[in-house]
């Protein structure tokens, strides 16, 4: 494990420590959707588990250039996963929907 790796996986038990992963449970038209946030440290950020996805600039420039396999973002949903430690917010869609809008223009 590189050492630019522990530093992520160190800050992502951070997060989950800090009680910042945010899972939210979308219901629309009799289906229900799971969708992550992630509490950062100057914005929130919206992860897709499947495919590996984040907002951030280090998923931007470290995860898609190959030199790491995931950002802290994604380590941390997949350790508060892990642990069981999440908050859960349910949402119909007009509720989430306002929400997301607001994590990608940020």
């Amino acid at each position: 494990m590189t050492s630019e790796f522990s530093a992520r996986l160190e800050d992502a038990e951070e997060l989950v420590d800090n009680k910042c992963v945010k899972k939210y449970v979308i219901r629309c038209n009799n289906t229900q959707v799971e969708r992550w946030i992630v509490v950062g440290n100057t914005r929130n950020y919206l992860i897709m588990l499947d495919p590996y996805w984040c907002r951030c600039y280090d998923f931007q420039h470290s995860v898609l250039n190959n030199r790491v396999p995931q950002c802290k973002h994604n380590l941390a949903v997949q350790i508060a996963l892990r642990d069981g430690k999440f908050d859960t917010y349910c949402l119909d869609k007009e509720e989430y929907d306002l929400i997301r809008s607001e994590f990608l223009l940020t």
